[in-house]
């Protein structure tokens, strides 16, 4: 266990009592989940594209395919990004 300093809601100062154990193993699941970001930000993105250039080819279209899924690749990468950003919000 070690004390130390730090501030509540209200911007009190009193000593926290931390467990180290707590403390190193909520750090590891911090990591790993912030390691994971990349890939829910660029892969709808890259899917996006590689499938549009695939069925532009296959159908032989003017990358009508390629907009379409590049865009909907962009947009579930913002989707995403709100969806970590609302979840860090309620859980702290």
């Amino acid at each position: 266990m070690s004390n130390y300093l730090g501030f509540d809601k209200n911007f009190n100062l009193h000593h926290i009592v931390v467990n180290k154990k707590k403390l190193i193993k909520s750090r590891k699941s911090d990591i790993a989940k912030y390691l994971n970001l990349g890939y829910y930000l660029v892969t709808p993105i890259i899917i996006g594209v590689f499938l549009g250039l695939f069925l532009d080819k296959l159908f032989k279209t003017r990358k009508i395919f390629f907009i379409t899924l590049f865009s909907l690749g962009v947009i579930s990468t913002f989707y995403n990004l709100f969806k970590i950003y609302t979840d860090e919000r309620k859980n702290s």
